[in-house]
């Protein structure tokens, strides 16, 4: 290969670390920073703290590492048939711009540009591999086996879908596209029969394993089983075959991408141009829409001036509806895998509890998603601020789409939750009534936060600590701010129900009220916050 793009990738190393410490020269971003590396500090520091405690007191669950072995194939089989499914021929070889400009005219070929990219997403991945090795810990018995497996599995999954796009490149696109459905059918053959068993035998883990281990199973996973034996490696011997057999099927597949060569450059520049376009719509908070092809051609009815509020509501409306594929994906995901488990759960008390901390933490990061208010036209601030619109009615019409979005998903969620199981129904009923003003509330607090403490939806580039220093303050006060609401809106309604004696239903209007009146109160905030908002100061770079 060229030895100038063994430059170039030394240079763009340099330059990423001069990216991720550049801003930290004034004090609020400095904390940040600091903040940021403290957290993984802590995370990496916490989890080699267990990992010993739990190998002192000989409780390390011997069986982990077994089960992970047994799911390690059935993950790796998943992601190599999505990036079949959703790969339109060119998602994987995509440059930059300014490698576009800088290296495609330049004398290097198809093969020496390749290199460069595969290099690029090896050394790339040294550094995940480190940070994955440890959260995998606990699933392996030596972190060297956990260390080089991960890595193993990292190279295959990038050559596996670089494969597959040289594949469609080769081939026409009919054919690929009956190749994409066929793979597509057979996944979804194996889900129906993997929801089937569950369904009878009452168990997930059960039907996965009965497709582990009949001859299907291990005839289509044979060529994934040693990543997993690398990283679940119990001495020297086993990790040394494991991972040689792992690195020589990386090495086949490698000798494929050489082989099936193609000109991809031109497919390359349209892609590199769509993935800029796309980082430039995430960083101006449509995430959701970012992966979106086409237009969305109808047009919504318009609605009722409401104070001003109406065409706010109508103009993120029109943008959510753009972004109806990703929405969709997502509530279709809410409904089909966790409604049937959770009802399954709710005669579990520990299954119960873990299922509701992860839906917890899924409507934090949905709310998180669905920018569809002040965080999305964070450069559209000015244009907002030079409406003859009522600050307060600006701050309604923010947030009634995104409160409206989420509530949906949790409707649906508990509406599959009620299909799947008789139990607990009228608790079911009742945070079905409270979805809309709980909502209400997390929605108004995020854009008040926002608005006081103004910020890009995502880092500017990878291992951005400021951005994860700054995420992270974000979090906490917006939990902070939402569990308080919650427990005053507990506090004044437990004791009028006991008082009244009345039924569930009291407390659910008492407290449905008072979550109400809470995001009400924080509108004038929000109003506040925006009319203070300067576009020429405020908004980040």
């Amino acid at each position: 290969m060229n030895p100038a793009l063994f430059i170039l990738m030394r240079l763009q190393v340099f330059g990423f670390f001069r990216r991720m410490m550049r801003g930290a020269r004034s004090p609020r971003r400095a904390v940040f920073l600091v903040i940021g590396l403290s957290m993984i500090v802590l995370w990496v520091g916490s989890v080699l703290i267990n990992a010993v405690a739990a190998g002192q007191r000989h409780h390390r669950v011997h069986a982990a590492p077994e089960r992970f072995r047994d799911v390690a194939p059935l993950v790796l089989l998943g992601i190599c048939m999505i990036s079949i499914v959703s790969s339109s021929g060119d998602k994987a070889i995509a440059f930059t711009p300014g490698e576009v400009d800088m290296l495609f005219p330049g004398p290097f070929s198809r093969r020496e540009l390749l290199a460069f990219k595969l290099i690029k997403s090896a050394l790339f991945g040294f550094f995940i591999a480190f940070a994955a090795s440890f959260a995998m810990l606990p699933y392996a018995r030596s972190w060297l086996a956990d260390y080089v497996g991960i890595f193993l599995s990292l190279l295959f999954i990038q050559l596996f879908s670089t494969a597959a796009v040289l594949l469609g490149q080769a081939l026409t696109r009919r054919l690929y596209t009956v190749f994409q459905r066929a793979v597509l059918i057979a996944g979804l053959a194996i889900g129906v029969f993997v929801v089937r068993n569950m369904v009878v035998a009452h168990g997930g883990m059960r039907a996965l394993y009965a497709f582990r281990y009949s001859d299907l199973g291990r005839n289509l996973l044979a060529p994934f089983d040693p990543f997993g034996r690398t990283i679940t490696a119990f001495n020297a011997a086993e990790l040394a075959q494991s991972a040689g057999e792992a690195a020589l099927i990386d090495l086949g597949l490698l000798v494929i991408v050489v082989l099936l060569d193609a000109n991809y450059l031109e497919a390359a520049t349209a892609a590199s141009q769509r993935r800029y376009a796309q980082i430039q719509r995430i960083r101006s908070g449509s995430l959701l829409s970012a992966g979106v092809k086409g237009n969305f051609t109808r047009r919504l009815p318009r609605l009722p001036w409401l104070g001003g509020a109406g065409p706010i509501i109508w103009r993120q409306a029109t943008s959510a509806a753009r972004s109806a594929r990703g929405l969709l994906l997502v509530l279709l995901i809410l409904a089909i895998g966790i409604g049937p488990l959770f009802g399954y759960a709710l005669q579990n008390v520990q299954l119960a509890r873990g299922l509701i901390g992860a839906i917890a933490w899924m409507t934090v990061m949905l709310s998180g998603l669905l920018k569809f208010d002040f965080r999305g036209d964070l450069d559209h601030m000015e244009e907002l601020k030079a409406m003859p619109l009522r600050p307060a009615a600006m701050a309604v019409g923010q947030i009634i789409v995104p409160t409206l979005i989420l509530t949906a998903a949790h409707l649906l969620l508990l509406g599959s939750v009620m299909l799947a199981t008789t139990a607990h129904r009228g608790l079911l009923l009742v945070a079905a009534a409270l979805a809309l003003p709980f909502n209400a509330l997390l929605m108004s607090t995020e854009n008040a936060i926002f608005l006081l403490f103004p910020s890009r939806p995502a880092a500017a580039s990878p291992g951005d600590f400021q951005m994860l220093g700054r995420q992270l303050i974000q979090l906490v006060m917006k939990a902070i701010s939402v569990m308080a609401g919650l427990v005053i809106a507990v506090s004044i309604a437990a004791p009028v129900f006991v008082l009244l004696g009345g039924p569930l239903i009291v407390l659910t209007q008492i407290a449905g009220g008072i979550l109400l009146a809470e995001t009400c109160a924080l509108v004038p905030l929000m109003a506040w916050a925006f009319q203070r908002f300067d576009p020429s100061v405020d908004t980040p770079a």
